[in-house]
């Protein structure tokens, strides 16, 4: 086990000493990270120029020549040094920045690898496989085990689940999936603890830079080797042999597929084995090898080509396009901003059991090339959703429009598609959106029409209102795609008409549903989450995971963004530096505005706390410049809530047990008799089946109190920062029973409303509500240690 790895592990070294690592590519090449190999040659890790001819990088492969060193020379085409952003070019990279791009290297060798290397394997990695990585040396005892957590382009964030102290010395190392036995990326920085911190220096993420993300930064890297694919190989031979029937119809396509895959060819020597071995034994080379076919295969293979199609599906399920049709459509995606990832993978997969989480339209196409098309549809699902992004991107204008739809015609003809089909599926997909706008915009004026008088809707006057007033351009549809006969007719996007009813199914925000009755004192219906908090786990939400300084004055945070549904969370901004709270309000707004599409209901936004800091007023915080119409208030224009960064081994077990419970469970009331942390764990303990707690007493006791509860293994806390007594007691009990848990975080946000907007009344108890919600509907990522800064790589 493992045999690949080593094989092709290589250690990049400095004067005696392993600084760094990297991965043997092909015979003579070797991947790494580029401050790697500035270290290696004592440059600034940040320098961005290119090292001169003279300069080599000693390395060694520690598995296979553990005593000999070899020199390398930095290959000038395929260095792609750090870089602050994404543009090519930009500025370098400070130390101790976040987030950076490029950071890639290939060295290569005088000469062919030590007898025993061999070139790893390599393929995109996949959410829930745990992986290995190896220090610089390769000795295989400092290994860290760690599982991919999400995408932040362009790193993937890894949690590291056991294995040796993260430190120096990782980077540039091969990310090894021990389950299918292949490099799934690069490691490249990790999170610690600053130096000034108390606790040791210990990390707990890890990132890494993916497959696809090195083979969009390295376009001109020869194509990695993949796991040996097995399955059809032999009917792919079989075929071959009734195709390429003649020893120089053979030897055409093996050289042909050799120079396109950067590989030599063995001429006159090149047999289908050969020509086979090549295909399968690379990433995309099942592709190439059609395309090679086509181009060189006898008149009349016409049938045959169909079953060559079948079984290379068979052999390589998740690739159809060569590396230069994959390169080609990144680059127009890389235009493209008007099509939701997710909605997409939706509409294309309507009946799709379980929809992979992706995190841009490169993933998304690559998850929709790996389905077939269904039944009698002639159009695979690929080209569905290139089209569908193309129609999306017509209302933008010609570019990238125009080439996406001549990229799709173009390789519809070589995957056997008639572009008929194509062109009559891009027409449907106008046609259906121009219908569900033009339906949308008619309820929309009917429902003008019958605003003034309250009479019944005049419903000619408002047929040719809708067709006079609000027609949109052809196409238009908003954010999204629509789906050709699978989505319910009459549900036109939010952003199409400003006041369209919600979707089927689906009540507006705040209203009862379907025979429910307002709670007793009207902040909402008693069931205004479903059971179980399905509604709830849906709904989109911001979360920040917040460092306050000794004094609770200024704050260090990150940000993570959830769009719903199976959403990988995104990194989307981290802060290092102290800030205020206003900053912080600002950053969320802009996360909210940017990342966050709030359809149909407001997001949830979740504040992770150290335990010592879980009554810090965070629901109070607002900023005055960052929205538009006033100060932004998160409060009471969104759900905010506390939830604990914290939690030991004992509380999760008390929260597991409060969990099955939850649906059924009790309130308990904490007053001034429990303030007592004795008497507070023993009522606590006396009742595990209570999922909420109810905390009335004077705020000196709040932070001993909400700890306890926290140890306790308690989900949901409710309390007033000011007022206690019996009366307050009453009011929060009655805003709490009767409701489902999910109801919680609304109930509390129309408090909060409720008290802004009585402005003669002072003494509204919404202002000052607090809810600390860490019930099971949504589980957050392992987010970082609680003292901590993203160090150099």
């Amino acid at each position: 086990m493992d045999q690949p790895l080593f094989r092709s592990f290589v250690s990049v070294r400095d004067t005696g000493k392993a600084v760094g690592a990297g991965v043997l590519l092909g015979d003579d090449l070797v991947l790494t990270c580029a401050h790697v190999v500035n270290s290696a040659l004592g440059r600034d890790r940040y320098d961005q120029t290119l090292p001169g001819p003279g300069r080599t990088v000693r390395v060694r492969l520690p598995h296979v020549a553990p005593d000999r060193d070899l020199t390398a020379r930095v290959e000038p085409a395929l260095w792609s040094p750090p870089r602050a952003t994404a543009a090519a070019g930009s500025g370098p990279v400070p130390p101790g920045a976040q987030l950076h791009h490029g950071d890639l290297a290939v060295l290569r060798l005088p000469g062919p690898a030590p007898a025993g290397a061999e070139p790893a394997p390599f393929l995109p990695h996949a959410y829930g496989n745990e992986v290995i990585a190896l220090w610089a040396s390769g000795h295989p005892l400092p290994t860290v085990r760690a599982v991919p957590r999400v995408s932040a382009p362009p790193w993937v964030a890894l949690d590291v689940v056991g294995g040796t102290e993260v430190r120096e010395g990782f980077s540039g190392g091969p990310l090894w999936d021990r389950d299918r036995q292949a490099v799934v990326g690069l490691v490249v920085a990790d999170l610690q603890t600053p130096a000034a911190a108390r606790q040791p220096q210990v990390s707990a993420t890890l990132y890494a830079i993916s497959v696809p993300a090195i083979e969009a930064e390295l376009p001109d890297l020869p194509p990695p080797v993949v796991p040996t694919a097995r399955r059809g190989v032999q009917q792919l031979l079989a075929v071959l042999e009734t195709i390429l029937s003649t020893p120089d119809a053979v030897r055409a396509c093996e050289e042909l597929l050799a120079s396109r895959l950067l590989r030599p060819s063995l001429g006159p020597g090149a047999d289908l084995d050969r020509l086979v071995g090549l295909a399968v034994g690379v990433r995309r080379g099942v592709p190439e090898l059609l395309q090679a076919v086509r181009e060189t295969m006898p008149a009349g293979s016409g049938p045959q080509w169909e079953r060559l199609r079948r079984v290379a599906r068979a052999v390589s399920p998740g690739e159809s396009l060569t590396r230069k049709q994959q390169r080609d459509l990144n680059g127009l995606l890389a235009h493209c901003g008007r099509t939701d990832p997710r909605e997409l993978l939706a509409d294309v997969l309507p009946h799709a059991i379980e929809l992979p989480a992706v995190t841009g339209l490169a993933d998304t196409v690559g998850v929709l090339e790996g389905f077939e098309a269904q039944g009698a549809q002639p159009m695979p699902p690929l080209l569905q959703g290139v089209v569908r992004i193309g129609v999306d991107e017509s209302e933008a204008g010609a570019y990238p429009a125009g080439d996406l739809e001549a990229w799709t015609e173009r390789t519809a003809l070589r995957l056997g598609v008639d572009v008929a089909a194509v062109r009559q599926y891009a027409a449907d997909v106008r046609g259906y959106r121009a219908e569900r706008i033009r339906a949308a915009a008619e309820h929309h004026a009917v429902r003008q029409a019958a605003r003034p008088t309250g009479r019944p809707p005049d419903h000619r006057t408002a047929h040719h209102a809708a067709h006079r007033d609000a027609w949109p351009p052809a196409g238009r549809a908003g954010v999204g795609s629509a789906a050709v006969g699978m989505a319910p007719m009459g549900t036109a996007p939010v952003e199409a008409v400003p006041e369209s009813p919600p979707p089927v199914g689906r009540p507006p925000v705040g209203s009862p549903p379907v025979g429910s009755a307002p709670s007793p004192n009207g902040s909402g219906p008693y069931r205004h989450g479903t059971e179980g908090g399905a509604r709830l786990s849906k709904v989109p939400r911001v979360q920040v995971e917040l460092l306050p300084t000794a004094t609770g004055r200024h704050y260090t945070y990150q940000v993570w963004a959830w769009s719903g549904g199976d959403a990988p969370h995104h990194l989307v901004l981290a802060r290092d530096t102290e800030v205020t709270s206003e900053q912080v309000v600002d950053d969320i707004h802009r996360v909210l505005v940017e990342e966050i599409r709030e359809d149909p209901e407001p997001a949830l936004v979740e504040f992770f706390l150290p335990a010592a800091w879980l009554g810090l007023p965070v629901d109070r915080w607002e900023s005055f410049d960052s929205d538009e119409d006033g100060p932004f208030g998160l409060g009471f224009t969104r759900r905010v809530v506390i939830r604990t960064a914290q939690r030991s081994r004992a509380s999760y077990a008390g929260w597991k047990r409060r969990t099955a419970a939850l649906d059924t469970a009790r309130s308990l009331v904490l007053d001034h008799g429990s303030t007592d942390r004795k008497v507070a764990r023993a009522r606590l303990e006396m009742q595990p089946e209570v999922g909420t707690v109810i905390v009335c007493c004077e705020p000196r006791h709040h932070g001993a109190l909400l700890r306890q509860c926290v140890q306790a293994g308690v989900h949901t806390v409710l309390w007033h920062r000011e007022e206690h007594g019996e009366s307050v007691a009453a009011d929060l009990l009655e805003l709490v029973e009767g409701g489902h848990h999910t109801q919680l975080p609304e109930t509390v946000r129309l408090e909060r409303a409720k008290a802004v907007a009585e402005v003669t009344s002072t003494g509204h108890r919404g202002r000052q509500l607090s809810l600390m919600y860490d019930a099971p509907d949504h589980r957050p990522p392992q987010l970082a240690p609680d003292a901590w800064v993203l160090t150099q790589p």
